[in-house]
């Protein structure tokens, strides 16, 4: 038999070979004379130039089945003429031989004859494949599907000194507002040493080999000082992959955490993706996804497993926006321009599954509609539309121009105010850089800045609210051993910069008292390809904005384990 099946293909792909002529020249030499093997046909040869006449009249060019006008071995030449030989075998069974001359038959028999040792080498080895395919295919997991997994395991601890506190906003939290519509005191001393634990579990498909079904499971166990400090990192916590103060973990991947080690699991992504038209051009639709994985990405802090892992750092978070309910179902693009430019585009509904309701319906006392945030399906309730320009100058530089519109339905920037609010429009521009100045040393930063207009219930009103954010930093690849890294940054989380509330004609501000600046620094050690260390140390300085806060230490060693 010459032909090597498609599982045989399929199983030698899985095995990372570079090329088939690769895997079959590997073992042609057995049975062969050692001093034949040295021989090389030239491209002036008759044997090469019979050869490629064949390949060219039975169209098998531009297949990677001939080696143009250099001299092959002996071992690439027979792999070639193998290849010929089958595709007559094809014609014969259709009964189409006949386009074949009897010369070319005479000649490809010439050189079955002159080939004929290394053709039998090649038999041998394409059989020895095949029992190895075969006994490979039960323990396959799946022909068309990758699973891949993640786990970070983390002891965290911190506080203040004795007797320091940290004053949040109305009622519990309101990160981007601090201390403007009062506050709720929390004794920075009261934050247990913990351990945080979260799994994930993503299946990545292919059915046509540029397309992609990802699905991703998540199970969240522990919680980190955010939770008994809300409102800190803009209430995204230290860690992003703790459990937070509501009981959900920050990265809304599960709304049950617990602190006992068990981790229920939540589908918290699902999307798929395919190329269309062409390479440039690959749209998305899913059925729930994390925007800031897919735009807003940055090589050195966008991934809390690798990086950075205080919640204000992984994104920009007036574009993505991951402090509020905005994770769900959606539908994005990314086109490749030119070589130096992508647009990218991603819409989202953070209740895009309801099919009725009315997202001005039972208010609490708080203005928040009962429930949740309301009903309104795919474009009625909350949504998120992010539009992103990427300039790559350089293969090590690149500069992304953003723009972001989110509607909240009963909140504000992603925080629940003491008066009826039905919904706000926040509009916002950012820009993320990076810069890979050596292979040693690399730049990063984000800004933002946001206008939000707010639709309240008759008896309040609020005049156009303007906030931003950023954060800057630098890493160190490879620092001290391959695979280790070192990094630093320090940023702004958002808050307000101006904008009042009027109720019954009393006016009030909604800038904070002060202005809360996070630092982060970490250190990477890679102790094999699938498992890492890294001790990360945090100083938060007024905390949630406000002047009254106490500044706050946080610790932590994050093992992380890839498979």
């Amino acid at each position: 038999m010459r032909v090597i099946p498609g599982l045989l293909v399929w199983s030698l792909l899985l095995c990372g070979h570079a090329s088939l002529d690769q895997v079959m020249a590997e073992d042609l030499t057995v049975g062969v004379n050692q001093v034949r093997n040295l021989a090389q046909v030239e491209p002036d040869s008759w044997d090469f130039r019979s050869l490629q006449s064949l390949i060219e009249r039975l169209g098998l060019t531009g297949k990677g089945t001939f080696g143009g006008n250099r001299a092959l071995s002996r071992f690439e030449f027979a792999l070639r003429l193998n290849t010929v030989l089958d595709r007559l075998d094809r014609l014969i069974a259709l009964g189409q031989a006949g386009t074949v001359t009897k010369a070319e038959l005479l000649g490809l028999e010439r050189l079955r004859f002159e080939f004929e040792p290394e053709l039998a080498s090649l038999r041998a080895r394409t059989e020895r494949l095949e029992v190895q395919a075969a006994r490979l295919e039960p323990d396959l997991f799946s022909p068309t599907t990758k699973l891949e997994g993640s786990v970070i395991m983390a002891v965290t601890g911190g506080g203040g000194g004795e007797g320091s506190r940290i004053l949040t906003g109305f009622p519990d939290s309101s990160p981007p507002f601090g201390d403007a519509l009062g506050t709720t005191e929390f004794l920075a001393t009261g934050v247990n040493t913990s351990i945080v634990n979260r799994t994930s579990l993503t299946l990545r498909s292919s059915f046509f080999g540029k397309d992609e079904l990802l699905l991703r499971m998540r199970g969240v166990s522990g919680f980190g000082a955010g939770a008994s400090l809300p409102g800190i990192a803009n209430g995204l916590g230290p860690l992003f992959y703790a459990g937070g103060p509501l009981g959900s973990s920050f990265d809304q991947s599960t709304t049950n955490v617990t602190t006992n080690g068990l981790a229920p699991v939540s589908i918290d992504e699902l999307y798929y993706a395919a190329n269309f038209g062409g390479e440039q051009f690959r749209f998305i639709v899913a059925g729930r996804v994390n925007v800031g994985e897919l735009v807003d990405t940055n090589s050195f802090s966008n991934n809390e497993e690798v990086d950075f892992s205080n919640g204000s750092f992984l994104n920009n978070q007036l574009i993505t926006y991951s402090f509020s309910a905005f994770y769900g179902p959606g539908a994005g693009f990314g086109w490749q321009v030119a070589d130096f430019l992508r647009v990218r585009a991603i819409y989202t509904a953070g209740n895009g599954g309801a099919s009725s309701g009315d997202a001005k319906r039972n208010f609490n006392e708080f203005g928040a509609p009962v429930g949740g945030f309301g009903a309104g399906g795919l474009f009625g309730g909350q949504s998120l539309l992010v539009g992103e320009l990427v300039f790559e100058p350089s293969r090590t530089a690149t500069i992304k121009l953003q723009y972001a519109r989110a509607v909240e339905q009963g909140a504000v920037l992603g925080t629940v105010l003491p008066d009826a609010v039905i919904n706000s429009i926040s509009q916002g521009y950012g820009i993320n850089a990076e810069w890979a100045i050596t292979p040693g040393f690399a730049l990063f930063g984000r800004y933002a800045f946001a206008t939000t207009d707010v639709n309240a219930l008759e008896g309040s009103a609020y005049t156009q609210i303007g906030s931003t954010t950023w954060h800057a930093g630098f890493t160190l690849p490879n620092f001290l051993g391959e695979g280790n890294g070192l990094g630093f940054a320090y940023g702004q989380p958002v808050r307000v910069h101006s904008g009042s509330v009027t109720i019954a004609e009393e006016t009030t501000g909604l800038v904070p008292s002060g202005v809360e600046g996070d630092f982060e620094i970490f250190y990477r050690i890679r102790l094999t390809d699938r498992l890492t260390i890294t001790p990360d140390l945090q100083f938060i300085v007024q905390p949630v904005h406000s002047v009254n806060s106490n500044g706050l230490t946080v610790g932590t060693v994050r093992a992380v384990f890839n498979f």
